[in-house]
């Protein structure tokens, strides 16, 4: 018996069925290896005045880049087994906040592209998918529980990144007020200008810190990275 057989024997012996039932039925099973639904990605313009950029994703990647524009532009990709996934945008104020919902099925997701103005305060989290952060000049908090986080070319005052599985890479282009890095699993690696000094703490259970920027307990531009395993480096960029 061929190694597909064999494997398609052994989940329908799990099932309970024989292996020609295998195809018509064993509940969920099917839909693991059912075709996903991707169709083109949704892309619209809000005009709206926008000082906050909000993103709420269950899993998907989401990428934020600052450009020159007046208005955001937004570009969102579903993927889906069956039923595809409820997309939501709304302004409050001027907060623009992104997210969707999903009916229960295995594969259900909606990745984002955003470009902003620059100087937006962007607030990003995933349950599930990388986070890629570019030339943003407005503070940045962007949090995910499995997934890497990239940040480049960053001019933001302040910046809060946390991967609970995955790690971080940030560098920034202008010395920030305050950058909070933390990670339970993953490396942390943070670049910023070596023109300034830097008050820097950081704390690693299993793992290594190698610090190369200069240092100040009384600079006003604070680091702090913690990794529960794995290593930090903090160097000029």
């Amino acid at each position: 018996m061929r190694g597909g057989s064999r494997a398609m024997a052994a989940i329908a012996a799990a099932c309970g069925v024989a292996v020609p039932l295998l195809l018509a039925g064993c509940g969920p099973l099917t839909q693991l290896g059912a075709g996903t639904h991707t169709p083109a990605a949704q892309v619209y313009t809000v005009t709206a005045r926008v000082t906050t950029l909000v993103i709420k994703s269950g899993s998907g990647s989401i990428g934020v880049t600052g450009s020159s524009r007046g208005t955001i532009s937004v570009s969102q990709q579903a993927d889906y087994g069956k039923t595809a996934p409820t997309a939501t945008h709304v302004v409050s104020g001027t907060t623009l906040t992104l997210g969707y919902t999903c009916p229960s099925e295995f594969v259900c997701s909606v990745s984002y592209d955003v470009q902003v103005p620059a100087g937006v305060a962007v607030q990003v989290s995933s349950a599930a998918g990388a986070i890629t952060l570019t030339s943003l000049a407005g503070p940045v908090n962007a949090q995910t529980s499995a997934g890497l986080i990239t940040a480049t070319s960053l001019t933001s005052p302040t910046a809060s990144l946390k991967s609970d599985a995955g790690g971080i890479d940030a560098t920034f282009a202008a010395a920030p007020a305050s950058v909070h890095a933390t990670t339970n699993v993953g490396p942390i690696s943070i670049s910023v200008p070596g023109s300034a000094s830097y008050a820097v703490h950081t704390h690693t259970y299993v793992g290594s810190s190698t610090v190369t920027v200069p240092t100040s307990p009384a600079s006003s531009h604070a680091i702090s990275a913690s990794s529960d395993l794995g290593s930090i480096t903090i160097e000029p960029s």
